[in-house]
């Protein structure tokens, strides 16, 4: 049987606060143009080096930085690296090892970026790249330029929804971030954003919790809630199962398109056409949000 080649894109959502400053492809130019990595797993480091503003296609490296305190290993003694053995190690600090590269697209009207997860035989994990904007967006030049700029992982809605429906749901938790009122409504978007304003606070948190053999029955109002943090933020919950509350995460389930293919080589073609169907879902879910916005 042939192998087949897997292709996976997840989305982060970009929230520029500021709607006087909110120009997301010069977001995206600037952390490009800084050329500047932020570590997010152990050694591993992620930083754009290339964003093309026509096409609003670019990519993300990933690498890792060797702390210069590493202790190293001789294979031939099999035992720890002597002084003489390090004196040999020559490696410019230019260069870093463990090196992959993944494409990715903004949409501008949704400021959702569309990212590669698995291309090329290689991973990449969604909360490395949840942890990079998290970082990048606070280097002072992405500050001066655009303010307070949020950015959270998508989770997949079917799986918020099915948080919601768990047969024995005892705690219940939405955390949101700022989000865009042109994404999920003015009305909805006011109460987050009044709650905020008036607790001098940068994010909101809502919190449901029973006893005994009662479960909590999300209202409309709580759903639509669910369904903006799993934009904005995130979705927690405890279901008791048997003798024991097991605990659910939206982080754990992020919205995702994967497909595979008989031949390898075809990772650009496949991300075009997975990050279509990724900004097609959100776009989407967006429409029915504010059509249905309590």
């Amino acid at each position: 049987m042939s192998r087949r080649f897997k292709h996976e894109v997840a989305a982060v959502n970009i929230r520029i606060n500021d709607k006087d400053r909110r120009d997301y492809p010069k977001l995206i130019e600037t952390l490009a143009n800084l050329k500047r990595g932020v570590r997010v797993l152990g050694k591993t480091n992620l930083a754009i080096n290339y964003f093309d503003k026509k096409t609003l296609r670019g990519i993300i490296l990933k690498y890792d930085e060797l702390p210069s305190d590493d202790e190293w290993f001789n294979t031939e003694n099999f035992d720890g690296a002597s002084e003489a053995d390090l004196e040999e190690i020559v490696i410019p600090e230019r260069l870093k090892p463990n090196y992959a590269r993944f494409y990715f697209a903004l949409d501008a009207t949704l400021h959702v970026v569309a990212f590669q997860t698995y291309g090329r035989s290689k991973g990449l994990s969604t909360l490395a790249v949840e942890k990079y904007f998290k970082g990048a967006l606070q280097f002072m030049e992405i500050i001066d330029a655009f303010g307070d700029v949020d950015a959270d992982i998508m989770s997949d809605h079917g799986a918020v929804d099915r948080i919601l429906n768990l047969e024995n749901l005892k705690e219940l938790e939405l955390i949101i971030r700022p989000p865009n009122s042109d994404d999920i409504g003015e009305t909805l978007a006011h109460v987050i954003e009044e709650r905020l304003r008036e607790q001098n606070a940068d994010e909101y948190r809502e919190r449901l919790k029973t006893k005994g053999k009662k479960r909590i029955e999300p209202n409309e109002r709580t759903r639509a809630l669910a369904h903006v943090a799993a934009q904005n933020g995130e979705v927690k919950a405890k279901n008791q199962e048997g003798g024991a509350q097991v605990t659910y995460n939206s982080d754990e389930s992020p919205l995702k398109e994967m497909r595979t293919t008989a031949e390898s080589g075809q990772d650009l073609t496949m991300f075009n056409i997975l990050s279509k169907l990724i900004f097609q879902t959100v776009e989407a879910f967006r429409q029915r949000q504010k059509s249905a916005n309590p």
